[in-house]
């Protein structure tokens, strides 16, 4: 598995690659499946009974998975949410085990299942799971890190601020910053801010100050040698 920089290069360079029509948690998922080299994903948040919801699928498979879970209320991501961690299966026979009316129900059973929490902060808001990939048995702390990096682009703001008029200078320094990582890229505005946040989060920073590095130009995301690090 790359190392962290690494992941945050290739994060970025995926992302722009993916279909500007496409939702942005969808692109997330997709880059995040593409970079592990895996089969498909989903990603879920919110999981009281009546509030989990599945924000995407890579494909039909994996939101047929997903419902099942919602349905029969086992699975790898309902205990990834539970436990805080990291929950893998790399077997059916596992599989079989652990959730037998869930891998009942599935017309393929997975060779390979990863449920991996989103957590930038300390709490769990929702799951990205992935399957069938030949890196399924690398680093859980790389998987995580890179998780928790989309789901700080995913849901990421700038925080509540008493200072109104610093709050609307800082909001502005983040929207020319987006505004320059459109023309890097050649990405929409979403995604430039999501690349935004997801950064700040990589690099133990707010959003304003990896907006500022980036006005000052002193980080550029177009720049392959550097993979957008401060």
């Amino acid at each position: 598995m790359p190392n962290r920089p690494e992941l945050m290069l290739r994060l970025t360079h995926t992302l722009a690659t993916m279909p500007a029509q496409d939702p942005l948690p969808l692109r997330m998922c997709a880059a995040f499946v593409q970079i592990v080299d895996a089969k498909g994903g989903s990603i879920t948040l919110g999981y009281a009974s009546s509030e989990r919801i599945l924000i995407c699928a890579t494909d039909d498979a994996s939101a047929r998975y997903e419902d099942a879970q919602d349905f029969l209320r086992e699975g790898p991501s309902l205990d990834a949410f539970r436990v805080g961690h990291v929950v893998a299966s790399l077997s059916v026979e596992d599989q079989h085990h652990r959730w037998p009316g869930l891998t009942s129900s599935v017309r393929r059973p997975w060779r390979t299942v990863r449920a991996i929490p989103i957590h930038p902060d300390s709490t769990v808001m929702g799951v990205l799971t992935v399957h069938d990939g030949p890196e399924m048995s690398d680093d859980d702390g790389e998987l995580s890190f890179l998780a928790d990096a989309i789901g700080a682009a995913i849901v990421g703001d700038l925080p509540a601020h008493d200072d109104e008029s610093r709050l609307w200078s800082e909001r502005d320094r983040v929207s020319q910053a987006t505004g320059m990582v459109i023309a890097q890229l050649g990405i929409d505005p979403a995604d430039a801010l999501a690349l935004l946040r997801a950064h700040a989060f990589a690099h133990e920073t707010s959003l304003v100050e990896v907006s500022r590095s980036v006005l000052e130009r002193k980080l550029d995301f177009s720049r392959s040698d550097r993979g957008g690090t401060p």
